[in-house]
């Protein structure tokens, strides 16, 4: 199985979700939101690639499962802003923490 990557340059913070289970990606995917907010970072770009266009719920992907966890506010209350994209969300996050320069690990989000 293939792993997903994070990068984290002390302002945005990017989750490649490629190769995920979608039972690992909801919980993975909160768990990078809340330690990037809690770092002071101002962005997390979840990418999860392009689905096949099915009509709505034929079959569940990764990019369904994000929309549908912004449009029920799984992300708040980490976010003030969303943007989704053709092949990634990107999420603005609120700036009240104090930035942390250390850089988020994806073994800290994942643990395996």
């Amino acid at each position: 199985m293939a792993y997903p990557r994070l990068t984290d340059d002390g302002r945005c913070v990017v989750l490649d979700l490629h190769g995920v289970r979608m039972a690992e990606a909801r919980p993975l995917v909160l768990r990078v939101v809340a330690e990037a907010a809690r770092r002071g970072r101002a962005q997390v770009r979840l990418i999860h690639g392009s689905s096949t266009t099915e009509p709505q719920g034929a079959r569940p992907t990764i990019k369904r499962m994000l929309h549908e966890m912004l449009e029920t506010g799984a992300f708040a209350p980490h976010i003030t802003q969303a943007l989704p994209l053709q092949n990634e969300l990107l999420l603005a996050l609120d700036l009240t923490a104090t930035p942390d320069p250390r850089p988020i690990r994806l073994a800290e989000c994942w643990p395996r």
